[in-house]
């Protein structure tokens, strides 16, 4: 008798009909933030991509208003990338990998069912990037970013970004 262990076959095929999405999603991603025109979803895209904004000669004299003086020479403002979807994921994505492998072959065993493993994987992701987030130092926030803030941490002022960050879980 050959007895051959089928349960990494059967957990590939079962994963291929699940699918958990980290990011800020639909009204979360409409949603203005504050005061502001920007959504967001645009921020968001902002933080994790980075952007060189033109400056303009309304933009200049709006930040001046502001207490932002910026040199005549001065044609871009960078944000930079501070990627907290990809990079929180490349610091605890191996380990929710290698959880959701371990509790397949428990749910496999025990007949629990599988879209509610992938809601509590889809949750405990979820809070491990609210977390990469809230710890996120680098690159620091400008001077003029943190003094208007009140706070050096680049990636939180309000605290909306964070709460909108959400997952969902579908079949393929």
């Amino acid at each position: 008798m050959d007895d051959k262990n089928r349960v990494p076959r059967i957990l590939k095929d079962i994963g291929k009909g699940i699918k958990v999405e980290l990011g800020i999603f639909g009204e979360k991603a409409s949603k203005k933030s504050g005061n502001s025109d920007l959504t967001l979803g645009a921020i968001a895209e902002v933080h994790e991509y980075g952007v060189s904004i033109e400056v303009t000669d309304k933009m200049r004299g709006y930040l001046a208003s502001q207490g932002m003086y910026l040199k005549k020479t001065t044609t871009h403002i960078n944000i930079p990338e501070r990627s907290f979807i990809r990079g929180g994921w490349d610091e605890h994505g191996d380990a929710l990998v290698k959880k959701l492998e371990n509790l397949f072959v428990i749910a496999f065993q025990k007949g629990v069912d599988l879209d509610r493993l992938a809601d509590a994987i889809g949750l405990e992701a979820k809070g491990k990037i609210q977390k990469y987030v809230r710890d996120l130092r680098s690159p620091a926030n400008s001077t003029y970013t943190t003094e208007r803030k009140n706070s050096s941490n680049p990636l939180v002022d309000t605290g909306a970004m964070i709460q909108a960050i959400d997952y969902k879980v579908s079949r393929r």
